[in-house]
């Protein structure tokens, strides 16, 4: 089987062309979603649930804009410097030493006929101070990012960082219950609660056809229109995976075949041991504004006596539908589905969301008991552009809802997980959380980000306690309440968060930020906790530390 796969990768990148894909970070999502909102018409490039982009698609998207304000126009100029090896943007070549910063977004910039490639530095140096705490909080993290094409058949990326950071306490509480830093492996301890830990990615991306795009790697990947996602999103460490994404007519259809991590695949010293998961999305354009999609995942693993530790063949199938794959196999298998959804209308506004699907009993979900087999959870998000005719202040309102043991399966290791990390929503399950960002740029360079976070969700005391649902790395076989489970039961904790972030682009990704953060979390287990922070810091080629996970 892994003879059959190598020959399959190795084939296509013989005979199909290349891009390197868009990456993810800082603003860049926010751009696309404006300037399509404000054109009233879907972009035909690509279609924004399925993250990341190309570059050579947000390349041809940005030479299509047409700017209205000075700012406006400072962001078009930006995304197409960003991506300039796929668009008509000039680059400066007067400097001596053409090849070292030959571009603004270029450190290192080889652009010939049959091979492209581009060399970036990626450094983000930041310092915060806890207000009534001696504790003095920081970030180190250096590495390379390199992209580029070979020929018109190949596209690469390869990316590398090495950490060291000394989180908050109640992010340090989270990852030593979960023996992980949410976002990467295994980090060793450093010096006085610091942490030290690599980020890295890399993949290749090529195309048999125009319509075809194949990639395959170790990243991550996203799907929905906003801040959160409950069905994948790019919280958890990088995966390594397979993707097929076909855009043909007013379809996108994506195949996404995923190698992950057991929830205890990394106590000791052992080798690590593995799951998979198979997900298919179709998005389907309805008009000028609306686009609706329906996915499907499985997770599984064959970790038992009686199978091989191996990829499921029938799961490869690109146009299959999993739930009877994995009924005619006789499985235990976690089938999880569902569908998602984004309206553009009036050139100002658009309304998004999710709704997933972990089990379906017909009588017990029409019915809405309270029974523990009621897995689902929705998300609803509304984006308003130039909000009360103020150009480029933008405002997002979102609401996302889970109910009980929703990602969790019998056995741990066929949760919806990777290390110990959700691979949906940070919070798990057992919960709901809303959401308000605002975004400002009053000039060129200056970026106002004011965020308001609130959640609720009832939490278990401990992981060997009673299990109410919202820790999803314990499993579902020994429910005691299964007739009457009810949002937020168990212990009911709160936590509201508002942040206000300032940056200043220096030069072309390359910010300075300042920020204050306030967290206050309260339940039965501890006394109410508050934790205010004042931040400073400096970054390029780097996105800022989100410290609602």
């Amino acid at each position: 089987m892994r003879i059959s796969i190598s020959f399959f990768l190795c084939l296509y990148c013989i005979l199909s062309f290349g891009q390197s894909p868009y990456s993810s970070g800082f603003f860049n999502y926010h751009l696309t979603d404006r300037y399509e909102i404000q054109s009233n018409e879907l972009t035909t490039e690509f279609y924004t649930g399925i993250k990341p982009y190309r570059r050579d698609a947000v390349g041809q998207f940005a030479e299509n804009l047409k700017p209205s304000s000075t700012q406006d126009n400072f962001n078009k100029n930006y995304l197409l410097t960003d991506n300039n090896l796929f668009t008509s943007a000039p680059l400066n070549t007067k400097r001596e030493f053409k090849k070292i910063y030959a571009s603004e977004n270029s450190f290192f910039l080889v652009n010939e006929d049959r091979f492209k490639a581009i060399l970036n530095p990626v450094i983000g140096f930041s310092g915060a101070i806890i207000a009534d705490d001696s504790t003095r909080l920081y970030r180190n993290s250096r590495g390379v990012e390199l992209r580029g094409n070979i020929g018109n058949k190949v596209g690469f990326y390869s990316y590398a960082l090495e950490n060291q950071v000394r989180f908050p306490e109640f992010l340090n509480e989270k990852y030593d219950a979960n023996g992980s830093v949410t976002g990467t492996t295994l980090a060793k301890k450093f010096k006085d609660k610091g942490r030290d830990f690599f980020n890295v990615a890399g993949h290749i991306t090529f195309s048999p056809i125009e319509e075809i795009t194949v990639q395959f790697g170790h990243d991550k990947n996203f799907i929905g229109n906003g801040y959160r996602s409950l069905i994948l999103s790019n919280d958890a460490t990088p995966n390594t995976f397979l993707k097929l994404n076909t855009k043909a007519w007013k379809f996108n259809y994506m195949n996404l075949y995923s190698l992950h991590t057991d929830s205890k695949g990394f106590d000791g010293n052992s080798p690590t041991r593995r799951k998979y998961s198979a997900l298919h999305h179709l998005s389907l354009n309805l008009g000028k504004n609306l686009t609706l999609g329906v996915w499907e995942n499985v997770i599984f693993d064959r970790q038992d006596s009686l199978e091989t530790d191996r990829f499921e063949v029938d799961y490869f199938n690109p146009l299959i539908f999993y739930r009877a794959v994995e009924h005619g196999l006789n499985s235990s298998d976690n089938i999880l589905l569902g569908m998602d959804w984004k309206w553009n209308f009036l050139s100002r506004f658009s309304f998004y969301g999710q709704f997933v699907l972990d089990e379906f009993i017909k009588d017990d979900f029409f019915s809405a008991t309270t029974s523990w087999v009621n897995k689902w959870g929705y998300q609803a998000g509304l984006k308003y552009i130039n909000v009360g005719g103020v150009n480029n202040l933008d405002a997002q309102f979102e609401i996302n809802q889970v109910r009980p043991h929703v990602y969790t399966h019998y056995s741990p290791s066929q949760n919806w997980i990777h290390y110990n990390q959700s691979l949906a929503h940070p919070l798990g399950a057992n919960f709901r959380e809303a959401t308000t960002i605002i975004r400002y740029q009053p000039t060129n360079r200056l970026f106002i980000d004011a965020r308001y976070s609130f959640s609720k969700q009832g939490i278990d005391t401990n992981k060997t306690t009673t299990n109410f649902g919202g820790d999803i790395t314990r499993g579902n076989r020994n429910i005691t309440n299964k007739d009457n489970v009810t949002l937020f039961q168990g212990i009911e904790n709160t936590i509201s968060t508002i942040s206000l972030d300032v940056s200043y682009m220096i030069w072309h990704n390359l910010f300075a930020d300042a920020g204050v953060f306030i967290r206050n979390q309260s339940n039965a287990l501890t006394s109410a906790d508050q934790t205010i922070m004042f931040r400073l810091g400096m970054r390029l080629n780097l996105a800022a530390i989100d410290y609602r996970q």
